[in-house]
């Protein structure tokens, strides 16, 4: 037998090797071999360079992996190479290989026997030997280590879709599977290493990264004390959670998560019927995992889960208008945290499809950003030149809806910012793959320094990019013109401490409406203030012995994801009524529509109501103007 810490050879790979029958399954042990091995698709590149044969291109190995058909031989035998598989264990994997492409898979299954010693990680018998998350058996889930006693090696193995044994950081050895190394079917590791699905926090706090594990924690806590108390239903903050190459969140889905259980923890604190369990349902970096996400949060609108309401829905991109799409076909109600662009909301005019009965959202639109934006820039005779600066698509080359709308709100005659467009005669694109934005801002920016001279730019761009397009203006050949720079409440993330706002000889500053502001909030002229101190004094407790920064509230996501789940716990108390049984889904949508008048949300970021026709935000004072920068017109 193989040594057992041999990558894609031992005992457990050779289970699996033989009980192969597709295609489909043969590239996800390839897939999880990259992975346990700790490869890059950079890194695999790099090596197969180094050994020589076969060149293994990033984009070949991810094309490969992810194509529905049984990859080349010459790819295999290579990759396992790059792999560190030794040759004679390789023999194994050509030859079901070989049988895939003969239709003679699987190759039949060594005879099952119980395991032995090796087979077993260290301290098999020490369950409580160190703290959760070491390595050994005592780092492995309760459950997941009862079942395991005694169980036969074949039963290992079908714990999991591809579970294999890696060696543990620290000694011992590590089950790591298709699930994020968990036995939660809900969750799924994907290409590049992230973690995409469903939890309640109980699959371990680190599953969706080490940021998310206090917060996790916290939430896992919570949700054991209410279903124990028994009495609840269900609701799902449904996100981008983890980072990625193409992610647009950042650090933010961090404070949305945080935002998320200070509305949980609130909601069960007078115990009232129903408590609520909160889950994390993770999209991915880029929102391409939205189909099995959603199919599993259908799933749990019955049994124990007693799911009622998502929140979050994610970013103004296709993936989340299709998810919504779908939600709303399976009638789940669903409150939307930060999304922005125009007609994403219950009319479905944001890409000119179907409606979207059921989806309601708590964040001021677009338009409603933009007007006060275009009152601010009126007051400022001496802004006469405008040029638009946009990135109409997202990294992956798809339409990204929040900055398409932003572009549509300045061209808007009603808007009244159209002049300043036609005074400056200047209107530029700009992509966001592979980092072209660098090198098209530059020219941009020094496009500028024209004939009339610039001073107003409106940007119809992600925050991501703007602190790059500012450093640009900051050395364009005319720096020693003043230029403010009008964007939406993505620019929140943009500290007003860098470089580019703070060059008295390259005076720049910038404009925008915030979802939710700390200074705004808290100042006296807010007749929310209450409201909002509140919800800042509970942020800052510690809650099951996590504490969170109270730095996190800069961005507004905290408020607006804490004020969306709010939105949907009023919903279920009021659709539940004086019953003691889970609201429907439909009851708790109708609920949703039913805001106004004395029945509105008392939010951290304000009082609110609900259109019924679009399921659009009805504010009691219209959002306030920020403006960052040391250029002060």
């Amino acid at each position: 037998m193989s040594d057992l810490t041999g990558p894609g050879g031992d005992a457990i790979w050779q289970e699996q090797l033989y009980r192969i029958e597709t295609h489909q399954e043969y590239r996800g042990l390839l897939t999880s071999l990259l992975k346990s091995v700790g490869l890059t698709l950079d890194q695999v590149a790099t090596k197969a360079a180094d050994l020589g044969g076969l060149p293994l291109p990033k984009g070949t190995v991810g094309a490969t992996l992810t194509r529905d058909k049984l990859p080349k031989p010459e790819f295999v035998k290579q990759l396992l190479r790059v792999c560190g598989v030794k040759e004679a264990d390789r023999d194994l994997w050509m030859k079901v290989w070989q049988a895939l492409a003969d239709g003679r898979a699987p190759l039949g299954e060594p005879q099952d026997e119980p395991p032995s010693e090796r087979d077993m990680p260290p301290a098999f018998e020490e369950e409580d030997a160190g703290p959760s998350g070491s390595s050994g058996w005592a780092a492995f889930p309760r459950l997941l280590r009862d079942r395991l006693r005694g169980a036969p090696r074949r039963w290992l193995v079908t714990l999991t879709a591809t579970a294999v044994v890696v060696p543990a950081v620290g000694g011992g050895l590590w089950w790591y599977g298709d699930h994020c190394g968990t036995t939660n079917p809900a969750l799924r590791t994907v290409l590049g290493g992230e973690c995409s699905g469903i939890t309640d926090g109980s699959d371990g706090h680190g599953v969706f990264g080490r940021e998310l594990e206090p917060v996790l924690a916290a939430i896992d806590a919570e949700n054991r004390a209410v279903v124990k108390e028994g009495g609840y239903v269900t609701v799902a903050l449904m996100a981008p959670l983890t980072k990625g190459s193409k992610s647009l969140t950042g650090d933010r889905a961090l404070h949305q998560v945080e935002g998320a259980f200070i509305a949980q923890y609130e909601a069960n604190k007078d115990k009232a019927y129903p408590r609520i369990r909160l889950v994390l349902a993770n999209i991915g970096s880029d929102e391409s995992e939205w189909p099995g996400v959603v199919e599993g949060l259908k799933a749990m609108t019955g049994g124990d889960d007693r799911l009622v309401a998502v929140t979050g829905m994610g970013l103004s991109q296709q993936q989340s208008i299709d998810a919504a799409r779908s939600l709303s076909k399976a009638h789940i109600p669903m409150v939307g945290d930060v999304i922005t662009a125009d007609g994403f909301d219950k009319s479905g005019a944001i890409d000119h499809g179907d409606p979207i009965p059921g989806l309601v959202r708590v964040a001021p639109n677009v338009s409603t950003q933009f007007k006060a934006l275009a009152q601010e820039v009126a007051k400022h005779p001496e802004m006469k030149a405008g040029a638009l600066v946009s990135a109409p698509e997202t990294p992956d080359g798809k339409p990204d809806f929040y900055t398409q709308s932003m572009e549509a709100a300045v061209r808007n005659p009603d808007m009244g910012l159209q002049p300043y467009l036609d005074a400056g005669g200047l209107a530029f694109n700009f992509t966001v793959e592979q980092g072209a934005e660098d090198s098209s801002l530059n020219t941009i920016a020094n496009n500028m320094c024209g004939n009339p001279k610039i001073d107003v730019v409106f940007y119809a761009g992600r925050a991501t990019y703007l602190e790059t397009f500012i450093e640009k203006l900051r050395n364009r050949p005319c720096r020693t013109t003043p230029i403010t720079v009008v964007t939406g409440s993505d620019a929140a993330t943009l500290s007003p401490k860098i470089e580019g706002l703070n060059d008295a000889g390259a005076p720049i500053s910038v404009l925008y409406v915030p979802l939710a502001d700390p200074g705004q909030l808290a100042d006296s002229a807010n007749p929310d203030q209450t409201l909002y101190l509140d919800f800042a004094t509970e942020f800052t407790t510690a809650h099951h012995g996590q504490e969170f920064d109270k730095s996190h509230l800069a961005s507004g996501w905290a408020v607006m994801s804490h004020d969306a789940l709010l939105t949907a716990r009023l919903a279920i108390r009021n659709a539940t009524g004086k019953s003691q049984t889970p609201p429907s889904v439909r009851a708790v949508g109708d609920q949703l529509y039913l805001f106004g008048g004395l029945n509105v949300v008392t939010g951290a970021g304000g009082t609110f109501g609900i259109d019924p026709q679009a399921g659009n935000r009805k504010g009691s004072h219209d959002p306030q103007v920020i403006r960052k920068g040391t250029h002060r017109p």
